[in-house]
């Protein structure tokens, strides 16, 4: 039974097992307190059962549980590796799209001179041509001195 501990203590770091008696049951809690930061990985297993049950089934159920516990332990090993490699990577495209300058990094703009020289279409994409309401009417004259005239626009 200690040689199975023996390999869920040095995984941990440290494990806590407690014994308790509920009538004529034990409750056995083995509690891996590890330093990860992932809450599945410091989850207990805890066993009800007769003492000769627990003495019949106690090491393969914490062989069982070792096991569960060392893959989830390598899951999330392997998805931090996976996540630092990607973060890196966008790190490294960021640093790329910066040192290109703006025009790299920035997507164009459109261009507002589309219109220019054809003008069978309006701005609103109607491909008929048809002019819309404010086109429609008379352009307000600009004042003399370059303001723009709000009330004239309406």
């Amino acid at each position: 039974m200690f040689q199975q501990l023996e390999a869920i203590v040095r995984e941990t770091g440290k494990v806590t097992l407690t014994l308790k008696m509920a009538g004529d049951q034990m409750a056995v809690v083995v509690m891996p307190c590890g330093d990860s930061k992932e809450a599945a990985l410091r989850q207990p297993m805890v066993l009800t059962a007769f003492p000769a049950e627990l003495d019949d089934g106690f090491v393969a159920a914490l062989q069982s549980f070792h096991g569960a516990h060392r893959s989830l332990a390598e899951q999330v090993s392997a998805t931090n590796e996976i996540l630092q490699a990607a973060e890196k990577s966008q790190a490294g495209k960021a640093q790329k799209a910066l040192s290109k300058g703006p025009k790299a990094a920035l997507p164009a703009p459109a261009s507002a001179n589309e219109g220019d020289g054809d003008e069978s279409s309006d701005d609103d994409g109607d491909p008929a041509g048809k002019p819309d309401t404010v086109a429609a009417t008379s352009e307000p004259s600009a004042p003399a001195d370059g303001k723009t005239d709000l009330f004239g626009l309406l």
